[in-house]
């Protein structure tokens, strides 16, 4: 196949094929080469989407630390099962050969980056022309969009150089010795409550910080309070946005705040001579204030952004207020109001790094508080999303383990893996916060594969068009499920303790006062069993095989007398593994498998698959087993080798336990399990190649693994107008007689969707395509009672594998600064109503802990219940910084 690049025509976008093959093939000869690549270039910036792959795959090598020529990337390609989407290993060989010098490789990698961005150019035109025929919309929106897309291509370039670290020092030192000069001068932009600057630094550029707090205690009055000092005292320009207020409303508070004046005589106009005098000084104070005022009601978060970014370029503000968020709208398409004000959230906290000035974000809390015994407010208060159970398994990478929620609560710092929406893959992101969030109705929710997990009806999962909530999501939705998962690199258990625990898990008998046996129909597994353990314990375990009424027993009696404190090294082996005891219906795969890399878990699965297991052309592939916990364990282990088995139960009628069959489906998934699991046996190899023979002529089964319906409308026919592609041309190019508009209602393979991306140059259909995302169809909701509950806040990403599902995570995650207004005399007739607590519940940077302050009803004012003495007995109570 040439590599030559195609003659550009005006229906072909900017490309440079030469220039992407001169790249690759410096990369497969050249780690130097990658290295240096890997700061400019990045996969969606390749035109040809089985180049995409190839320099994907590279990178993923070169990340790990691994080596990154043709064979470590043909391996990868292979294990990812994307070998024939990029090419196959003919078209790595011809690259290589025919790559560019490995010096020029930077050189190479600017020109693919140049034609990525005109196409991104080209994509902004049509946008443009939409927006611009598009008589619905308001000239605002319509400019606002386009500029948001410009902006958002000029961001994607990576164009900062590193800088020396004599550099950043010197930057620093000059920011130290000012604040040595003011020690008492907050860093960030001063609140006028020296209590929180002290503890928060003052509000930091890039922050967005949340003030939270029940209806009617104050948070508007306080937001206010504030942006009235930033803009009076600190001479800092502020914008506020205000969505529940009209301007006279928040112009009335202000004024009273800043003339002193009790808000009832002033809206009575019952004014005494003293106090037209103050009004009169405090209207000349704020009208030489720079407080800009917006009183838009629905404003949408883009709406924002855009008059956000002209104030700050012309009016420099240094300081945002909204007030408050869940009266925003995002102004997308989605009708899942919980989905929308987690993207507002996201989208303040993007603006606050954009024009690099805090964000402080009014936010209604939640009733829970007024439920408890204790009225104080919580993290868990101000979430939008829901909660999972206590036994949900969170999936922990870094060990290759699974752990319940519960047992996390309290814990951070630890990694999870988390889907990037953006390229499709998952990633490992840091947990900073794992937390109780009481008891209340759950749903149990099963998907086809035979997954399950229990949460609230308003948590989150994700389906192609977005997040939706439980209490949302009907039967058939496709949910997003993990592909394949990572783990650990390095093989903590001899492959002869994996393969004779699969064996002992199987078809063994471990019980307490019962001897250590293991039975079987074959004698040659009989003898394996029989050689492991004497390999394992040559001086402790004395192997005896017997057959008995057509079953061979494989006794593995101790060497020595057992007596007390003496053990079979195998029970003392098992025990030590939590799985010694265990009846059939009973059994699990013990943590220390799933800390293996793939190659053991492989070792593991084989043996194991020995005992109870089928891979024969008639019945198929598929592991049995009593134990439901088993049948997961199996499932979960076949993802780490990126296989997506199914796990059906079948009733016994009355003779015995229901039987749970582990199922490998689908030609491609059955293929990679014949090869990586395999047989340990001669008699089994027969069967082996007896399916890889009846396999390989037969076409995939295009129903597995697939994208759901909506990508034609949301991403191919889309891409496919902006080239000027009518439905039958497009069909065509896909090599299929015109269908019609039926078309569209079928769900799109994998193949299909990079053929698509192929023909209309889709870079979101080639992520898809290539993605790490399972979407695997709803099957099952129910209603499931009540129990305790339990969330996890993700960095970033804001979702975590949970359960082998992917799960999204709560709003306050987004904040760097979440602060609660809170009133015991509210709640407690004893307690003065103007006593406030302001309690900095979360921050990112530093310490948390609580501020006194006192409200000026009248005034509608806050002031600082320790303003007069900062050391004394009324002095904040402050906790260490946020791990």
């Amino acid at each position: 196949m040439s590599l030559q690049t195609q003659a550009t025509s005006a229906a072909t976008p900017p490309q440079n094929l030469e220039a992407e093959a001169a790249v690759l093939g410096a990369v497969l000869v050249s780690r130097e080469a990658a290295e240096q690549v890997a700061d400019v270039l990045k996969p969606e910036y390749f035109y040809s989407p089985r180049n995409a792959h190839v320099f994907r795959c590279a990178q993923e090598l070169l990340q790990r630390g691994e080596p990154v020529d043709i064979l470590t990337v043909n391996a990868q390609l292979q294990k990812l099962g994307l070998l024939e989407m990029a090419g196959g290993s003919e078209y790595l060989a011809q690259l290589e050969s025919s790559g560019g010098m490995a010096g020029n490789a930077v050189q190479y990698a600017r020109l693919i980056e140049e034609t990525a961005v005109r196409r991104g150019l080209l994509s902004a035109s049509v946008l443009m022309h939409q927006l611009g025929s598009n008589a619905m919309l308001s000239i605002d929106d319509a400019l606002d969009q386009a500029g948001a897309e410009i902006l958002r291509l000029a961001n994607e370039r990576t164009t900062q150089d590193a800088i020396h670290i004599s550099s950043a020092l010197h930057d620093y030192w000059d920011r130290i010795e000012k604040l040595h000069e003011n020690p008492d001068q907050a860093p960030g932009v001063r609140t006028g409550f020296p209590d929180l600057d002290r503890m928060t630094g003052g509000l930091q550029p890039g922050s967005l910080v949340i003030l939270a707090a029940r209806p009617s205690i104050g948070k508007t009055s306080l937001a206010l309070n504030i942006a009235q000092h930033v803009a009076v005292k600190e001479h800092v320009p502020v914008a506020v946005f205000s969505l529940e207020m009209s301007r006279w409303e928040l112009t009335q508070r202000l004024l009273c705040g800043e003339a002193g004046v009790d808000s009832y005589l002033l809206r009575t106009g019952k004014l005494g001579e003293n106090d037209w005098a103050k009004i009169a000084n405090a209207m000349g104070t704020l009208s030489e204030a720079e407080l800009y005022i917006d009183d838009r009601p629905g404003v949408t978060a883009l709406e924002m952004r855009a008059k956000a970014r002209r104030l700050k370029m012309q009016k420099k503000i240094g300081l945002i207020v909204i007030d408050y968020v869940q009266l925003m709208s995002g102004g997308g398409r989605t009708d899942n109001r919980t989905q929308e004000v987690s993207e507002i959230s996201r989208s303040l906290k993007r603006l606050s790094v954009e024009l690099d000035i805090p964000v402080l974000a009014l936010s209604q809390l939640s009733r829970a508080p007024e439920q408890r015994g204790d009225h104080r407010p919580q993290l868990s208060d101000l979430r939008e999303s829901g909660c999972l159970t206590g036994e949900s398994l969170v999936y922990l990478p870094g060990a290759g383990v699974y752990r319940p929620i519960a047992e996390l609560v309290g814990q951070t710092g630890f990694s999870v893996m988390a889907l990037n929406t953006r390229t499709w893959l998952l990633e490992e992101r840091t947990v900073t916060n794992a937390f109780s969030t009481g008891r209340k109705p759950v749903f149990r929710l099963e998907t086809g594969l035979g997954r399950a997990i229990r949460a609230t009806g308003n948590h989150k999962f994700l389906t192609l068009d977005g997040w939706r909530r439980l209490d949302e999501i009907e039967v058939g939705t496709r949910l997003a499920m993990p592909r394949w998962l990572t783990g650990p690199a390095e093989q903590t258990m001899p492959d002869s303790e994996l393969a004779l625990l699969g064996h002992l898990i199987g078809d063994g008998c471990t019980l307490p006062r019962h001897v250590t046996q293991y039975t079987t129909r074959e004698p040659a597994l009989a003898k394996i069993v029989a050689e492991l353990a004497t390999a394992i314990w040559p001086d402790g375990v004395v192997p005896r095989i017997n057959p008995e009424r057509g079953w061979i027993q494989v006794y593995l009696a101790a060497s020595r007398p057992l007596a007390r404190g003496r053990r079979n090294p195998i029970a003392q082996w098992l025990d030590e593994m939590g799985i010694f005891g265990l009846r059939s219906h009973e059994k699990r795969v013990p943590h220390r498998v799933f800390a293996q890399p793939l190659p053991a878990i492989a070792t593991f699965l084989r043996h194991l698959w020995s005992t109870d297991g089928s891979m024969r052309t008639v019945t198929g592939v598929y592991y049995a087993t009593s134990s439901p916990q088993l049948a997961r364990d199996v499932q979960s282990l076949l993802l780490r080798l990126g296989i997506n088995a199914v796990i059906r139960s079948y009733a016994q009628q009355g003779k015995g336990r229901d039987q749970y069959h582990v199922m490998v489906m689908g030609k491609g998934e059955i293929e990679r399990f014949l090869d990586l699991v395999g047989t340990i046996t001669e008699a089994r190899l027969d069967s082996k190649i007896e399916m890889l023979l009846d396999l390989a002529p037969r076409m995939a089964n295009t129903n597995r693994d697939v994208i759901p319906a909506q990508v034609w409308s949301m991403c191919a026919l889309p891409a496919a107008a902006s080239r000027g592609m009518t439905h039958r041309r497009l069909q065509a190019e896909l090599g299929m007689s015109y269908a019609g508009h039926g078309l569209y209602r079928q769900n799109v393979s994998r193949k299909r969707a990079l053929a698509m991306a192929e023909v209309t140059g889709s870079d979101d259909l080639a992520r898809l395509a290539t993605s790490d995302v399972y979407w695997d169809r709803v099957t099952r909701i129910d209603a499931d009672g009540i129990d305790d509950v339990y969330d996890l806040t993700v960095e970033g990403l804001h979702n975590f594998v949970v359960n082998d599902i992917v799960a999204h995570n709560s709003l306050e995650q987004d904040a760097d600064v979440v602060m609660f207004l809170y009133r015991e005399g509210v709640h407690n007739q004893e307690v003065p109503k103007n006593k406030t607590e302001l309690q900095v519940a979360k921050h990112r940077n530093g310490p948390t802990g609580d501020v006194p302050m006192v409200f000026l009803e009248s005034q509608t004012k806050f002031v600082s219940a320790t303003r007069q003495s900062p050391e004394g007995p009324g002095r904040p109570r402050v906790n260490q910084p946020e791990a």
